[in-house]
């Protein structure tokens, strides 16, 4: 897992209790709350992630497809608030 990869990892597993924090996304990782939850969803779907346990991967799987789920505008709109 690269470096990249963990603080995507350790960013979800923080701000999901909260909604996700789609706001602090794209300063932080400079992609859009879409792109990110695409790409964490491939992490922990079809990665082995030694670090990571079940339920943790569980919950993330479910969380990320529920924002994937969701208006990419309401995303955007979020992320374009706190700019």
């Amino acid at each position: 897992m690269t470096r990249d990869d963990q603080a995507m990892l350790a960013f979800a597993t923080k701000w999901s209790r909260f909604g996700g924090g789609d706001e602090y996304i794209l300063p932080e990782f400079g992609i859009t709350p879409q792109v990110f939850y695409q790409r964490l969803l491939a992490m922990v779907t079809s990665t082995l992630i030694n670090d990571v346990d079940f339920s943790t991967r569980t919950y993330l799987m479910d969380f990320c497809s529920s924002k994937l789920a969701q208006p990419a505008s309401q995303s955007v709109a979020a992320a374009q608030a706190a700019v």
